[in-house]
C-alpha cells in the first residue's frame, strides 16, 4: 500500500510542474528549459528538461522517464567516447547559491505517465540509472546527438566534473560532491548491461529482455544539499 501511495503521489508531481514552476521541499524545481533555443536557429545550448535552484540545507525531487539506454547507447550506432544520447537522456540545470555538498539519489520509479503520440501512456520500469555532472550552464551551443559521459563534450561548453556509472546494474544510484556556489548541468539516464546484440525497436515488450533494453522508463531523482565554509 505503501509503494502504491508513492506511485500516486510521484505521478501527480509529474503532472502537477509538468510546465509550471513550484517548490518540492525547499529547493526550487521548475520543468522548464532556464533559456530555450529560438525556433528554427540552432543557438540554445542543451535542452534542459529541468532548472532547479538549491542553497543551505535544501531538498528537491523530481519525477520523469529516460531512453533504456540514454546514458550509455552501446556501438556500432554511438562509438566512444560519445555514447550517452542527448535527446533521450534527461537534464538538468541546476544552480547552487552558495557553496554546499551536494548529493544526488537517481532510481527507478514505476507508474510514471507522461504523454504519447496517442495520448497518455505509463514508462517502464527497469530503469539501470546512471548519471554525470558538468560545471556551467550551456545556453549557447548547437545541441548534437550525442554527448560524451565521462569527459568534456566537444560541441558544448560545460565541464566535466563526474560521474555515477552503476556498473552493477543497480536500481537506485547515489553521488556525491563538493561544489562551490554556481551552475551545473546533470545529465540522468539509462545505462543497462551491454550486450553482445541488442533488440530490435519493434521487439516483443512482453519478453523481459526487450522490456529492459527498448522504450521509455520512469526514474526519480532525490537532491540534497548542506552548506560549506565560503572558502572551500
Amino acid at each position: 500500500m505503501k509503494f502504491q501511495l508513492k506511485q500516486i503521489m510521484l505521478h501527480s508531481a509529474l503532472l502537477l510542474t509538468f510546465g509550471t514552476a513550484g517548490t518540492v521541499l525547499a529547493g526550487t524545481v521548475n520543468y522548464a528549459d532556464p533559456q530555450p533555443s529560438t525556433p528554427g536557429v540552432c543557438d540554445g545550448g542543451i535542452s534542459y528538461e529541468w532548472t532547479v535552484t538549491m542553497s543551505g540545507h535544501d531538498r528537491a525531487e523530481l519525477v520523469g522517464h529516460v531512453g533504456a539506454k540514454s546514458w550509455n547507447e552501446p556501438p556500432p550506432a554511438y562509438e566512444p567516447p560519445d555514447t550517452g544520447w542527448t535527446h533521450t537522456s534527461h537534464w538538468v540545470a541546476l544552480e547552487l547559491t552558495e557553496p554546499a555538498k551536494l548529493e544526488i539519489e537517481v532510481e527507478r520509479q514505476e507508474g510514471v505517465a507522461f504523454q504519447g503520440p496517442a495520448g497518455m501512456v505509463t514508462a517502464r520500469n527497469k530503469l539501470v540509472p546512471a548519471l554525470s555532472l558538468y560545471k556551467n550552464w550551456d545556453n549557447t551551443s548547437c545541441e548534437d546527438h550525442r554527448y560524451n559521459n565521462a569527459g568534456n563534450i566537444d560541441w558544448s561548453t560545460v565541464e566535466y566534473i563526474g560521474n555515477r556509472k552503476n556498473a552493477q546494474g543497480r536500481d537506485v544510484i547515489t553521488y556525491s560532491v563538493k561544489l562551490k556556489a554556481g551552475q551545473y548541468s546533470i545529465a540522468i539516464g539509462g545505462s543497462p548491461k551491454v550486450l553482445e546484440t541488442y533488440p530490435a525497436a519493434d521487439c516483443d515488450v512482453t519478453d523481459p529482455q526487450c522490456y529492459a533494453y527498448t522504450g521509455r522508463h520512469g526514474f526519480e531523482a532525490s537532491f540534497k544539499t548542506s552548506p560549506l565554509r565560503r572558502d572551500h
